[in-house]
């Protein structure tokens, strides 16, 4: 999957199928927002103007590097992730001891299937780290879009693998663990979304006025 081209991958993505499906298609757009923060610091750490920052800037290069390549491995991890679950339904079920070992296969299967999401969120809150690590050096120009975009890449990452931890903890009867893997989703989600939150305001404040918001302060239009 990590060798195809854009187009074999969205055929294969609308195919009726479903593999890959919106969890695969959510660390491609988390890959995306890591090349764009690493586009936006590599083209930066040259320039005599922000010498001062060239390696907090060649820093988030070889981090955003990093981040893409799991990402990809994550989108590969996810599209398979759920053929453990398929097969445990179809086990057979004619037996209490085979209900039994069908529904325990099935929670395994779940929290396997979990793991890819919860991951990419994980990912996702370091990303998020080096866009505000970004948002920080004051880039300016029509580059600060990229930031713009990428920011709100991770954030929609962040979102959609949440969704996708609830679409299979819904499913898990074990009350204990489906609270646990909701609330770990929940916390990543809450982290994320409000620094994600303050570096796009601030970056489309930036794109309005021309001059970045006091750091801290929360760009209005």
């Amino acid at each position: 999957m990590i060798e195809q081209s854009i187009t074999a991958y969205l055929d294969q993505l609308q195919s009726k199928e479903g593999l890959p499906g919106g969890g695969s298609a959510t660390a491609i757009i988390g890959a995306m927002s890591s090349a764009l923060s690493h586009m936006v610091s590599d083209i930066q750490k040259d320039k005599k103007n922000f010498q001062a920052y060239k390696n907090d800037l060649e820093e988030i290069v070889r981090e955003a590097k990093k981040i893409r390549a799991r990402f990809e491995e994550l989108s590969e991890e996810d599209a398979m992730a759920f053929e453990p679950v398929s097969k445990a339904y179809k086990l057979p079920k004619e037996t209490d001891e085979q209900n039994r070992n069908r529904q325990e296969a099935i929670e395994s299967g779940l929290k396997g299937a979990i793991q890819p999401p919860l991951e990419m969120m994980k990912e996702t809150l370091k990303l998020i780290d080096l866009y505000k690590e970004l948002r920080k050096i004051e880039i300016k120009g029509s580059i600060v879009n990229d930031i713009a975009v990428g920011i709100l890449f991770a954030k929609t990452t962040l979102q959609s693998a949440y969704l996708n931890v609830l679409v299979n903890t819904d499913f898990i009867k074990n009350e204990s663990i489906k609270l646990e893997l909701e609330g770990l989703g929940n916390t990543y989600l809450v982290q994320g979304e409000v620094k994600a939150d303050q570096i796009y305001a601030d970056t489309k404040y930036y794109l309005v006025h021309k001059k970045w918001p006091v750091l801290g302060e929360r760009g209005v239009e």
